[in-house]
């Protein structure tokens, strides 16, 4: 599997770091996760055709995650040829997001491609020879949130999306290959919802992974030395995300 990093930022304002959107490659599938607002643009920059990318895994329906959805459909029914049905996957709540999005707002005089909508909870789901299970995970009061595990050729790869330090996101994240998961905010806090570096690096050695990457970085914990305070947690390999960043898993 081969990770494009497209975002490694959040809802603050960064020229370097767009909200959040990963590439996820394994064989012949690409697959998208999340979509912050400039996912596209970011596509673009590291060679990725957004038409060829058929399956797209939300982690929960904050705008910085999920933003871009509406310009992907745009430009898959008005701005190219895409020839690959588009599917889409979220929590609880996903399929009234997505109505509302196409019925209300955009509102295409007709869609030129197929699209599928699945809301997941406790899933597993296979794409030819990937199989994708989810797991709940805390981070909001306000709207659902699920994980990703995704194993391809005897790899595992995580991703939590935003999550607070919690058994769920150690359970998913058992002895996985690599751990991405989110770094929003400096150790002096004690975050509701999200993660230090400390507790990301945390739930790393808990889970027994072998690489964590941390990403979702807010402008505070930039400014914090991530790598040493998740280091005093996690002994593993860790790598900071950086947007435009490709990854071997």
């Amino acid at each position: 599997m081969k990770l494009a990093i497209l975002g490694s930022g959040t809802a603050a304002p960064l020229l370097d770091r767009n909200c959040a959107g990963y590439l996820l490659e394994a064989g012949n599938e690409k697959l998208l996760l999340d979509s912050g607002p400039g996912t596209i643009r970011r596509l673009l920059e590291v060679n990725a055709d957004l038409f060829e990318i058929g399956h797209i895994f939300y982690t929960h329906l904050h705008n910085d995650h999920v933003n871009d959805l509406g310009a992907i459909i745009w430009s898959s029914n008005y701005g190219g040829n895409r020839k690959k049905p588009l599917s889409l996957y979220g929590p609880k709540g996903f399929k009234e997001y997505y109505i509302i999005l196409l019925k209300k707002l955009l509102k295409p005089t007709k869609l030129n491609f197929n699209m599928n909508i699945h809301e997941l909870r406790n899933s597993e789901i296979k794409i030819n020879n990937i199989t994708i299970k989810t797991q709940p995970i805390k981070h909001s009061d306000t709207t659902k949130s699920i994980a990703y595990r995704i194993r391809y050729k005897n790899k595992a790869f995580v991703y939590t999306g935003d999550t607070e330090y919690c058994n769920e996101a150690i359970k998913i994240a058992k002895n996985a290959d690599v751990l991405m998961t989110e770094c929003s905010l400096p150790g002096n806090k004690n975050p509701k919802g999200h993660l230090t570096p400390a507790l990301a690096g945390k739930i790393a050695a808990k889970a027994s992974v072998k690489t964590l990457i941390l990403t979702h970085f807010y402008p505070e914990v930039l400014k914090t030395n991530i790598r040493r305070d998740c280091a005093r947690e996690f002994k593993g390999r860790i790598i900071l995300a950086k947007d435009r960043m490709r990854i071997n898993i």
